[in-house]
């Protein structure tokens, strides 16, 4: 591994921790401009690959929070030009791929063609080089919708168990199967 570039890695990491949620607030804060300029094809697109991530369980899903507005209002707000372009690229080609793939387009595929689909982006991520200057669009994806999705008031108050303001910690506590994250002990 080069030591050069896992120091600028680092160094990338450390400060987008820094800033990142500043500029991600800013972004969010003036959604409805910046979705007026993404393709309404490619909001749907994000929406159904988003769902079929985290489809409606006994908790609604990605689409019900509205995940792919927030995809959208990120890469566009929040990624430099050059990665936000890849995104839409990748997003068009992975389209395509499926499209090869099944002989239609995601969005007109059924659950198990978009699983099967899911599972070769999935396998090609893991034959990519570790250390590559930006992840898979596959990566990407999953890591915006999981944030998107967690961060939302319908992930943070429905999926996970939302306590505004936590008590104490308890070493102790019984965990079974039925006890969420973030849950409140009494």
């Amino acid at each position: 591994m080069d030591r050069r570039y896992a120091i600028k890695q680092v160094a990338l990491i450390l400060g987008g921790i820094s800033i990142a949620p500043e500029v991600m607030a800013k972004a969010l804060a003036n959604a409805t401009n910046t979705l007026a300029a993404v393709l309404a094809d490619n909001l749907i697109l994000l929406a159904e690959m988003a769902d079929t991530i985290l489809p409606d369980t006994d908790t609604p899903g990605a689409k019900a929070a509205k995940v792919e507005e927030y995809i959208a209002v990120i890469v566009q707000d929040c990624f430099p030009p050059d990665r936000r372009d890849a995104f839409w690229r990748d997003l068009a080609a992975a389209d395509n791929q499926c499209k090869a793939l099944n002989r239609k387009g995601f969005v007109d595929c059924d659950l198990v063609q978009r699983t099967a689909f899911f599972n070769q982006l999935q396998q090609e991520a893991k034959d990519q080089p570790a250390f590559q200057q930006a992840p898979s669009f596959w990566i990407t994806l999953k890591d915006l919708t999981l944030n998107g999705y967690f961060t939302s008031e319908i992930g943070a108050t429905q999926a996970l168990a939302y306590d505004p303001i936590p008590g104490g910690w308890i070493p102790d506590m019984k965990i079974d199967e039925n006890t969420k994250a973030w849950t409140p002990m009494f």
